[in-house]
């Protein structure tokens, strides 16, 4: 017994570190975002004054606020940073005018006016920071300052331009990219589930996969919207395999779905470790050829000893059919030269012979 404490005291260690401590490091993609933040940040703390922009933090705070973790969400943040702006200039130097044309006008009446249409502007995404655009222009400008109040707005927009460009150059992380992975994740989590249930596993284990798998398809939704971003500023050519790929997601979690409820349906249903071991074997792999665009690896239907007929085979067949389509799927987009991404300068004008 001696001997082995050596062994289980690393194995601890390993497994301490790997759940407790690792988690908490920055992975690839969070080390690219801070290098992207902080060129980013660097950049317009320099320019502003070599333009002669004298209070640059506004543009420094911008560049913070729009560099996301992929080109996508930068250039929505940015979208949603210049149409707030815009908005905000707009109803303050209206309300500007407003003092300057009527003296007797109290400051705090106009900033009513100005607020409300601009708070209801602020339900919507796109429009959020207008209400501080808009009280910032205001409450400077009315005090006769009204080149201060505009320089703001000016320097906003300049550190809006600053983060996209480098979100483009350095280092540019597609949402196509970080939408594979958000997909590979869910395959396996859908295997994770197919096996908690046919192995017939703890109930705890599977409500906190299905709270899992609950949570990955609400960020895949957001990718997807990011992708739309990069195909509006043609970043991305129109490929339609991001929503083919996560309705199929859709279909793969339904019939998971199902099997459980089979399983249930029969009392005293025994367990199929076996199977569970074969289903999560099928998901893991193919989660593996997604994240490495690479063909699936042809498997056989693992439907062992389940009666055909039966509830559960019936499930099992549907999934095993999903399951050939989404190879498919991942087959046909491995096979793109470019997988998905568009890079203007290097695509060829005819096609390949």
């Amino acid at each position: 017994m001696a001997t082995q404490k050596p062994a289980e005291s690393k194995v601890f260690l390993v497994t301490f570190f790997s759940k407790k401590v690792t988690p908490y490091f920055p992975t690839r993609a969070g080390w690219r975002q801070a290098l992207r933040m902080t060129l980013a940040a660097l950049l317009a703390y320099f320019s502003t004054d070599l333009i002669g922009l004298h209070h640059g933090y506004w543009a420094v705070i911008t560049t913070l606020i729009i560099v996301q973790g992929s080109l996508g969400a930068t250039i929505a943040a940015g979208i949603s940073r210049m149409a707030g702006t815009a908005a905000g200039a707009l109803m303050g130097g209206l309300g500007v005018l407003l003092l300057r044309l009527d003296t007797t006008v109290p400051e705090w009446l106009v900033l009513l006016i100005v607020i409300i249409p601009l708070a209801l502007m602020a339900s919507r995404p796109l429009f959020k920071l207008a209400p501080l655009s808009g009280a910032l222009v205001l409450l400077l400008a009315g005090t006769g300052d009204m080149a201060f109040a505009l320089s703001r707005v000016t320097e906003i927009g300049f550190g809006t331009v600053i983060g996209v460009l480098v979100a483009l150059v350095v280092l540019p992380e597609r949402a196509t990219a970080i939408l594979i992975e958000h997909c590979a994740a869910i395959l396996e989590q859908l295997g994770a589930f197919a096996e908690n249930v046919l192995a017939i596993g703890e109930t705890p284990a599977r409500d906190a996969i299905t709270t899992k798998i609950g949570a990955a398809f609400a960020q895949i939704h957001g990718d997807l919207t990011e992708v739309q971003n990069e195909r509006g500023a043609r970043l991305l050519r129109s490929d339609p395999f991001p929503e083919r790929l996560t309705r199929h997601l859709q279909r793969l979690r339904t019939d998971v779905s199902i099997v459980g409820r089979a399983m249930s349906l029969t009392p005293g249903q025994k367990p199929y470790p076996d199977l569970a071991a074969a289903i999560r074997s099928q998901f893991d792999s193919r989660a593996s050829a997604l994240r490495r665009r690479a063909p699936v690896t042809p498997s056989a239907p693992a439907m062992l000893d389940v009666p055909a007929e039966s509830p559960l085979g019936f499930a099992l067949a549907t999934l095993q059919r999903e399951l050939v389509e989404l190879d498919d799927i991942l087959n046909q987009w491995s096979a793109s030269r470019h997988h998905g991404l568009i890079e203007p300068a290097t695509l060829p004008t005819t096609p390949p012979t």
